[in-house]
């Protein structure tokens, strides 16, 4: 059993300013966190960036570390790229982690979950596209999403705080991760290896000698005096707000041509946060130690990976972000809730019952609440959810779920179908479109006087030049759909209008089609769903960015594999292009 060290106090606690990246020829303390952070790595703050996740040893040169040794270059030490690598968009080489990823990595190294989500601001869903102007889709990995501020850092220094507090209380997961015992009141050495250990798992890389005998050092003046417990708690927190454990380093090894290929740390830690959204296990980074991994080795790592039960939960998050369909709707409750576990329900067949992907938007069974099933007017089932056939009213798949379709909805039922499809084409087409113009209120849709069809109105408008470029796109998706109210119900008549039938036909792919099931069978013939799909998991993974040539080879892997979403995100990571990062432009 661990010894009890004692807690220390709070006035000791405020005396510390703890400590940060020690840099060769410098340091950074942890009072300057948050110009640092704020700042990203500024120069002035952050003494040798160039270098982060170069590993253990003192010298940069990587060879501890697992880095490339450059023995696949051209004769002069730079590792050669692949052609394919040319084509990658440049990217920053320190992306700032997404909360729910700091999340995941707290619960996986210190078991202690909801401290991210208490403490750290919720990463925006949108963003604007500076150079169309256009609002886009974002993935909370999105690094554009990540804007410093200062409420960022306060709250990382909170969650830091309420971490290290409950993590040095747990005797028995510090010394585990440790690998010893304290032998008393204070043990500078078992802290060093605490240090050493934890280190490698929140900074995902080997500390430097001078980072970890500038952590022992500082931790060592509050561990003499109030114990062991203490000294880690210090640690502990000094790890979790340093930049080292905000940011992912991909600094990598310069190949020439503005290509840096990653080192073997930024590498697995790159593979553990597509698959898992989480810092890499003891396993991978074990792995990241020896010599530089090979191209079957990496495929090993990443199919063992896959095969994790964290890819699933990976899987689920990656739909969830680029649907929404877990977004509150508004309405009761409880059908809220079944409206969200029917999508679920239908997500995990699709991706671990050998559903095959497009099943996603063609299934012709739900999984529905007796209340849903009243809701919908489906066949009833019994006293708890089941699967049910949707029956001959067009729907199909999660396009047909109260859950997606009350996203485009105004006023709890009603619909726009220019909202409804500007939600189509940007999220199931990956279509651009572009925002109206200032002087119009979007949300607002077309005017409709009470003499007035809908589809009348929306035709009208679509007829006058200055609208129609857009329209001409957008609301033959949404009138497609508009048999289908703000909560998924089915009607054939306008509300409150009688005599207006609603058509529900529209145009897709220059096909014409009348609800969900119609709209599905299009896209899944031409393959513009799956091809969407993986356009979007290459956002999410690429923390924003995509490339065409990369879409093309993942999508003949997708179909190869007969649209098994695991083996696509394998695919990723065996891209040529995944070992490299193309520098921004200076």
């Amino acid at each position: 059993m661990a010894v009890n060290h004692g807690q220390g106090t709070d006035a000791a606690l405020a005396m510390w300013v703890g400590v940060g990246s020690r840099r060769r020829g410098g340091s950074a303390p942890l009072r300057w966190l948050p110009l640092c952070l704020a700042l990203g790595f500024a120069n002035g703050c952050y003494e040798g960036a160039s270098t982060v996740g170069a590993g253990a040893d003192d010298s940069g040169s990587g060879e501890e570390s697992g880095a490339p040794s450059g023995s696949d270059g051209d004769g002069d030490g730079e590792p050669t790229a692949p052609d394919e690598a040319q084509d990658l968009p440049p990217t920053t080489a320190i992306p700032r982690l997404s909360r729910r990823e700091i999340e995941q990595t707290i619960v996986a190294v210190f078991g202690i979950a909801g401290a991210a989500e208490q403490y750290l601001p919720e990463d925006p869903r949108t963003l604007v596209n500076p150079q169309t102007g256009a609002e886009e889709e974002a993935f909370d990995t999105h690094a554009a999403s990540k804007n410093p501020s200062a409420v960022f850092v306060e709250g990382l220094e909170s969650m830091a705080l309420e971490v290290a507090l409950e993590f040095s209380a747990d005797h028995e997961r510090v010394n585990a991760i440790a690998g010893c015992i304290p032998s008393g009141a204070w043990d500078p050495a078992c802290l060093r290896t605490l240090i050493e250990t934890l280190g490698l798992r929140l900074w995902r890389r080997p500390l430097t000698s001078d980072e970890t005998d500038a952590l022992l050092a500082a931790a060592t003046e509050f561990g003499e005096e109030a114990g062991h417990d203490l000294a880690v708690r210090m640690v502990a927190q000094s790890l979790l707000q340093s930049p080292q454990f905000a940011y992912q380093s991909e600094v990598g090894v310069d190949t020439g041509e503005g290509l840096r290929r990653l080192d073997n740390y930024e590498l697995v830690t790159r593979v553990s946060f597509l698959l898992w959204g989480s810092a890499p296990s003891p396993e991978l980074l074990e792995a990241a130690s020896g010599s530089e991994l090979t191209d079957d080795a990496l495929r090993t790592l990443a199919q063992a990976a896959a095969d994790d039960p964290r890819t699933d939960a990976q899987m689920r998050a990656f739909h969830r972000l680029w649907l929404r369909y877990d977004e509150a709707l508004v309405t009761d409750p409880e059908l809220a809730a079944d409206m969200q576990a029917e999508s679920d329900a239908l997500l995990d067949r699709v991706l671990f019952e050998d559903a095959g992907w497009s099943t996603l938007l063609t299934a012709q069974e739900t999984f529905v609440t007796p209340a849903l099933a009243e809701h919908y007017g489906l066949d009833p089932v019994p006293n708890q959810p089941d699967w049910v056939s949707y029956g001959d009213d067009g729907r199909a798949g999660l396009l047909s779920h109260g859950s997606f379709l009350s996203l485009s909805a105004t006023g709890g039922t009603g619909t726009l179908p220019s909202r409804r499809g500007a939600m189509l084409a940007q999220r199931i087409l990956c279509q651009t479109i572009l925002p109206p113009p200032p002087d119009v209120d979007a949300d607002a849709g077309v005017e409709v006087e009470e003499s007035e069809c809908k589809a009348e109105a929306y035709a009208v408008h679509r007829s006058n030049g200055s609208c129609a470029s857009c329209h001409d796109i957008i609301d033959p998706l949404g009138m497609g759909f508009e048999r289908y109210d703000g909560l998924g119900r089915y009607r054939e008549l306008e509300p409150g209008k009688p005599e207006c039938s609603i058509a529900g036909e529209g145009m897709v792919a220059g096909a014409d089609f009348s609800g969900p099931r119609e709209f599905a069978a299009v896209l899944d013939d031409t393959g513009l769903a799956a091809r969407c799909g993986v356009h979007q998991l290459s956002r999410f993974a690429l923390r924003g960015v995509t490339e065409r040539h990369l879409i093309e080879r993942l999508n003949e892997a997708f179909d190869d594999s007969g649209q098994d979403f695991r083996e696509l995100m394998v695919a990723m990571v065996m891209d040529p292009t995944f070992r490299y990062r193309k520098e921004e432009a200076q």
